[in-house]
């Protein structure tokens, strides 16, 4: 008890101290010690009497912790100890205090922590917006850009709820997610305004109407970049002040910056999804009025811009319809491409079943296939991934003697026009002196000039064409390039070989003379085309592009992936024919070397059929260019004619067309040539796409040999192969090609005519899903 008296108590002044001394003098007095604890109520009684409940002394009639009330017990304790020399007390009195003041104390601290170290904006406000305590981060935020924006030594501003909305950029769509927001005056431009009428809006929410919670969406300044905005939003709710028990304003300022982004981009997409409903509806529509035999819809986005600016420029105001389908169509990432093209192949409609409309969209989509499906590789053809394709490993070239003796081949007579040493028996000219006809048989020529077709082809148009004079190129050396030209055709590709090329050279021959005339194809220009016709499939590896880019082979890695077969077939070439004894362009100017060089670069390359839609594209402009000026010689637009000197100087040829227009005009030359047989005789058509079929299950063989998981659509020997893909082919290709080129060129109709027939004859096929053994008796019978 002395010791107890002995004790300092802060703030304990006069008789506050003394009910303390009391109960513990009580507690240790030797008569509670020596009465019995017998009866049950003694013991709660002397248990009641063992604690004390009072307030904390000395505080002001306002302090807010006035109401606490601390709970004071009091405890003898018997003390037992060992020690030797030490004095103590045999008991003592526990002395122990609660109260809740400890515990929210305790919690108070707590949250201030995390309120500190929290990087979201927490305010507390009263009902009229005046700031209550905020955490640290969004103080400091807002005194620095008030500071930064009223000046540091300005005082004029004050940190509340209207002057933080009032930093907001209210020109922008302010959103209100629970659609419970007021409806603001739009004559009152003024932020205090709208800031003023919206915390009235808020009270009433939240006091009134007792909402949850309110929510705003609106730009806010940047933290790092004040100037800058972002995205964020308040939320608030109806709160009280525990200081005055008052109401107020809880909020929380989150940057929702990439939400609202993805909000606005589903929102994008969502006005794109109702639009093409609309179109869907206007087309479906239109196909009930028109029955329903349909076409397929290849127009891209710049013929519809073009046809829309007619349109404008001819008086007539364009429909809403159309251009809501402009600009859905400006979207698109290949402007030159059918704006339905990916829905049209992989609708799995009749024409692209299957893996039909998956060939046709890797080999028309600049993409690639492989990057809108994302197949995967297995961990076999990952590891072959980089095994080359090694020139030597994969290509079974001629070894014959370069300088043109194989098989007994000499160089050319001064009249003859083939070279000395072949068969020029009746067979052979039989054949030579089909070159002028739409339905040419490269099979016949292969056959009777005992696997020479190219170079023999080869001499005799440029003999019959004069090219050798014309371009001083001697005939000798022009045989010896063009058998090793030859010879750089694998014999072991089913498709990609001589035969093809030798095909082609003579289509890309009637194409020249017969469609574009001397009026676009002078002697320069039939000289590029035969060329490049020549060397357009030099030293190909009987595999496509996608192949060579899927397991990185050389050239792929060597061209980037862009087109590498194409910038091979080109390289390759013009290497052999810097090089002598090949190098026949000695004798010819720089000039006209680099003219030719230029000329069948675009043209190979144009072969590449991931960007077909983009060269058609372009070309679809001379072709309506051309039918302008042949059914108005002055123009429709009041242009003339090129004049003489424009001819002259190369600004423009006779046709009316520029250089670049001539060179467009070539490479849809080409590209009709490379698939030419299309318009050949059936039963020769036939034997191509039989051969292209092997060429592709050949590459599907190789696929699995290098671990692929699955092979490219349509290369599997296991399913279907092309020969059931040839309808949607000819409707997506084909035709609109071969269309354009006729509409520009309208002396090339023969080969149109024979290229539907063939179609009518796939047609038939796919209805009586005939095999390809049986397509052979089809034709026969026909």
């Amino acid at each position: 008890v002395e010791d107890f008296r002995g004790l300092s108590l802060a703030h304990c002044e006069g008789d506050f101290a003394k009910p303390f001394f009391d109960e513990a003098a009580r507690v240790l007095s030797p008569s509670r010690n020596s009465s019995s604890p017998s009866a049950g109520s003694s013991a709660r009684s002397q248990a009641a009497r063992g604690q004390l409940q009072c307030r904390l002394p000395g505080l002001g009639p306002g302090s807010p912790q006035l109401h606490y009330v601390f709970t004071v017990r009091f405890r003898g304790v018997r003390l037992l100890s060992e020690a030797s020399g030490i004095s103590l007390p045999s008991e003592v009195c526990l002395v122990t205090a609660e109260s809740s003041l400890f515990n929210s104390m305790n919690q108070s601290l707590r949250a201030l922590e995390m309120l500190k170290s929290s990087p979201i904006f927490t305010f507390l406000f009263s009902t009229e917006g005046q700031l209550l305590t905020a955490n640290p981060c969004a103080v400091t935020f807002y005194e620095s850009f008030f500071e930064r924006k009223y000046g540091a030594a300005s005082r004029t501003w004050v940190l509340d709820l209207r002057s933080i909305l009032c930093c907001g950029d209210w020109d922008e769509t302010v959103s209100y997610p629970d659609n419970n927001g007021p409806a603001l005056d739009p004559s009152v431009q003024a932020k205090e305004k709208k800031a003023e009428k919206l915390l009235e809006h808020i009270q009433h929410v939240l006091f009134v109407e007792k909402f949850e919670s309110f929510r705003i969406q609106m730009k806010m300044p940047k933290r790092r970049d004040p100037s800058k905005h972002r995205w964020v939003e308040f939320e608030m709710w109806a709160a009280k002040d525990p200081i005055t028990q008052l109401q107020a304003i809880l909020v929380n300022q989150t940057n929702m910056q990439e939400t609202k982004k993805l909000e606005l981009e589903l929102k994008d997409k969502r006005d794109d999804l109702e639009t093409r409903n609309k179109q869907l509806q206007v087309e479906l529509k239109r196909a009930k009025g028109h029955g329903a035999k349909g076409s397929l819809d290849l127009d891209n986005t710049v013929d519809k811009t073009i046809a829309l600016l007619d349109s404008i420029m001819a008086g007539k105001q364009p429909g809403k319809e159309d251009i809501q389908r402009l600009k859905q169509a400006l979207r698109t990432q290949n402007l030159r491409a059918p704006n339905r093209l990916e829905e049209m192949l992989l609708s799995n409609k009749k024409g692209f079943e299957g893996e039909v409309g998956l060939s046709l969209f890797e080999m028309l989509n600049p993409k690639g296939l492989k990057d809108v499906l994302a197949q995967p590789l297995s961990a076999r053809e990952n590891s072959n991934a980089k095994k080359s394709l090694s020139r030597n490993s994969t290509m079974d070239l001629d070894t014959e003697d370069e300088g043109g003796n194989e098989g007994g081949l000499e160089p050319a007579s001064e009249d003859g026009v083939i070279p000395r040493g072949i068969d020029q028996s009746k067979p052979v000219l039989e054949v030579l002196e089909t070159v002028d006809d739409w339905l040419f048989d490269a099979f016949k020529l292969e056959e009777v000039t005992g696997g020479h077709p190219l170079s023999v082809l080869a001499c005799h148009l440029f003999k019959r064409l004069n090219m050798f004079e014309t371009f001083e190129i001697n005939e000798t050396q022009f045989l010896h390039f063009a058998l090793k030209i030859e010879s750089g055709y694998p014999v072991s590709n089913a498709y990609h070989n001589r035969t093809h090329v030798a095909n082609v050279l003579q289509s890309m021959y009637t194409l020249l003379t017969k469609g574009l005339g001397p009026e676009v194809a002078g002697d320069e220009e039939i000289l590029a085309g035969l060329l490049a016709a020549l060397i357009h499939d030099y030293e190909h590896k009987g595999v496509n592009n996608d192949f060579l880019v899927r397991f990185q082979d050389d050239l792929a890695l060597k061209y980037n992936d862009r087109s590498p077969l194409e910038n091979h077939h080109i390289s390759a070439a013009f290497d052999v024919m810097l090089t002598k004894p090949y190098d026949i362009f000695a004798n010819t100017s720089l000039e006209v070397f680099i003219k030719l060089r230029k000329l069948v670069v675009a043209m190979v390359l144009a072969t590449d059929m991931k960007i077909h839609f983009e060269v058609l594209g372009r070309f679809r402009l001379i072709e309506k260019k051309l039918g302008r000026l042949s059914s108005d010689p002055v123009g429709s637009e009041g242009c003339s004619s090129p004049s003489a000197e424009e001819a002259q100087s190369g600004s423009a040829d006779s046709s009316g067309l520029q250089p670049e227009e001539v060179s467009l005009a070539l490479q849809v030359c080409l590209k009709c040539a490379d698939i030419g047989h299309v318009y050949c005789d059936s039963s020769v058509h036939l034997r191509w796409v039989q051969k292209l079929e092997q060429e592709f299950f050949a590459q599907g063989d190789r696929e699995e040999e290098n671990g692929a998981i699955t092979k490219s659509p349509l290369m599997d020997r296991e399913k279907a192969g092309i020969t059931k893909s040839q309808v949607g082919f000819f409707k997506v290709v084909v035709v609109p090609l071969f269309a354009s080129f006729c509409a520009a060129f309208p002396s090339t109709a023969p080969m149109l005519e024979s290229l539907h027939r063939n179609l009518k004859l796939w047609a038939k096929i796919e209805e009586d899903q005939l095999e390809i053994s049986e397509v052979f008796d089809v034709v026969l019978s026909d």
